[in-house]
Formats: structure tokens, C-alpha cells, sequence
């Protein structure tokens, strides 16, 4: 399969190009991801987009990680991590062709759609440099559209996105998010429109709601135990509850909800 040299190993969840990968602190963001397996374990649920949107740093991507991570053995089917840094993850040149490759060579759906994403591949080359619109349809949608609706239901079908704001045309990122609009509504591809792509979708802000204060504490707190057990000697004579309390709080506001504010001030 051709596509094998054009797609994005960086962008799987699994990565070792990005290891080690963002990811949630132990009993922390504990609303808002039994809400997403809430919706991905809930076969009578009719929205199938979920958008997860926060400020830069609240810990989208390792929530996206996580349940990339927890979800791997039974409903993952494929993945993509954009960032900015990084030339092969920061456009959507290779965004089909990298999802089709990790359908057509997952555990699960392998055997039934390597076969025929191949078949689209032989029977024109050049669909790996066609436009995106085209990508999609011979790569992702026929090849699914071969499997029945019974099939399915018992098939991984949770494709995770993680960081489209990475992707550093937004006329790239708009056109992404209308041609998923238009595979969910059958409607011709228009200019994006936020409103429009609300109707097709669920989602949450993870900011400053699901107690991201507590749970940022919590972070703190396990990161400066960490810290005096290192430091041991050398900071035994402080107290045992460094850096206290009141100070870990003044941290949390200075935090505004950002989980990398608080990677920064322990590192």
C-alpha cells in the first residue's frame, strides 16, 4: 500500500515521536472524561462528533491521550495528534491517507478494510496527492460504506482529533471541519459556519468548569512531593507540608485552569 510511505506515524496516539505524550494525572479531570465514555460506550446516542474546546493549555490533548489510551483495545480506530512544530503534523496533506492507513491496518478492521482501501489505491495511484475532498471519499468513505450497518455495530468506530488549531492554515482547518459536516449532513460543502456545525455535534469546555482548580491543585501537590523526595536532604529541614497550602492556592489562581502552567512551575 502506497500510502504506507505518505502517512503520519507521528500523529498515532502511540507514537514514539511522542513520547512521552500528554496525559491526565491520576484522578484528575474525572467529570469530563466519564462524560466522553459516557458517549463513546452509548450505542442510543444520535451525535457522533463530540467537541472537546479550551483555552491553549487547559489539557485537551491529554484528555485526548487518555481515552485514545483507554480506548485502544475495543472502539479506537485510528488517530491524529496535529502540532504546530512539527512540518509532517501541521497540515492536512497527509490526514486521510494516514487515518485510511491505520483503518486498513487496525487489529479489528484490517481484515475487512484493508482490502478495500488497496482497491481504491490500485485503481487510481494518484488518489495519495488528490485533493482532500477526494482523499476522503476513496480512502474513508467508500471503503467503510462496503461494511453493513449490522457490521458496524460491533466495530471500533472512534476516530480521535487532537489539535486542529495546530494546523497552521485555518483555511485547511475550515475546510477539514466542512467536509466532516458534509459527510454527516449531506449537504453540500459550504463556507464554515459555526452554528451549522453545532447542530451535528455535542460538546464541553473543559476551562475553568469540571473543577480544573482542584484538580490543578492536586497536580501541584503531587508534583512538589515528588520534588522533596529527590531533594530529600537537602530540604529536610523544611516542613512536611512544603510548599503549603496557602501557597499551592495562590499557584491554582496564577493557573487560570492551565494544566501547562503548572507543567512549567514544576519543571
Amino acid at each position: 500500500m502506497e500510502s504506507r510511505k505518505t502517512r503520519i506515524a507521528g500523529a498515532f496516539y502511540n507514537s514514539e515521536q511522542r513520547f512521552p505524550p500528554p496525559n491526565c494525572h491520576p484522578g484528575t479531570r474525572t467529570q469530563v472524561l466519564e462524560i466522553l465514555r459516557s458517549w463513546i460506550t452509548d450505542a442510543t446516542d444520535s451525535t457522533s462528533i463530540y467537541w472537546l474546546y479550551g483555552a491553549a493549555g487547559v489539557g485537551k490533548s491529554a484528555v485526548a491521550q487518555t481515552i485514545s489510551e483507554e480506548f485502544a483495545a475495543s472502539h479506537l480506530a485510528a488517530t491524529f495528534f496535529f502540532a504546530r512544530a512539527d512540518p509532517s503534523r501541521n497540515k492536512l496533506t497527509s490526514f486521510f491517507i494516514t487515518i485510511s492507513h491505520q483503518l486498513a491496518t487496525s487489529p479489528t478492521l484490517g481484515p475487512l478494510l484493508e482490502y478495500p482501501i488497496n482497491l481504491s489505491v490500485r485503481e487510481n495511484p494518484n488518489i495519495i496527492h488528490a485533493i482532500l475532498e477526494e482523499q476522503f471519499r476513496d480512502l474513508i468513505v467508500l471503503p467503510c460504506n462496503s461494511l453493513t450497518t449490522e457490521q458496524w455495530k460491533s466495530l471500533p468506530r472512534l476516530i480521535v482529533i487532537d489539535g486542529l488549531d495546530e494546523c497552521i492554515d485555518i483555511g485547511f482547518q475550515e475546510r477539514l471541519l466542512s467536509i466532516i459536516r458534509k459527510a454527516k449532513t449531506a449537504t453540500p460543502p459550504l463556507p464554515f459556519n459555526h452554528r451549522a456545525f453545532h447542530r451535528i455535534l455535542d460538546c464541553t469546555d473543559i476551562g475553568e468548569s469540571f473543577e480544573s482548580g482542584k484538580d490543578i491543585a492536586k497536580f501541584f501537590r503531587h508534583g512538589f512531593r515528588k520534588i522533596r523526595r529527590k531533594h530529600g536532604r537537602s530540604m529536610k529541614h523544611l516542613p512536611k507540608d512544603w510548599p503549603g497550602n496557602g501557597v499551592i492556592q495562590q499557584l491554582v489562581q496564577k493557573a487560570c485552569g492551565q494544566f501547562i502552567y503548572a507543567t512549567t512551575v514544576l519543571k
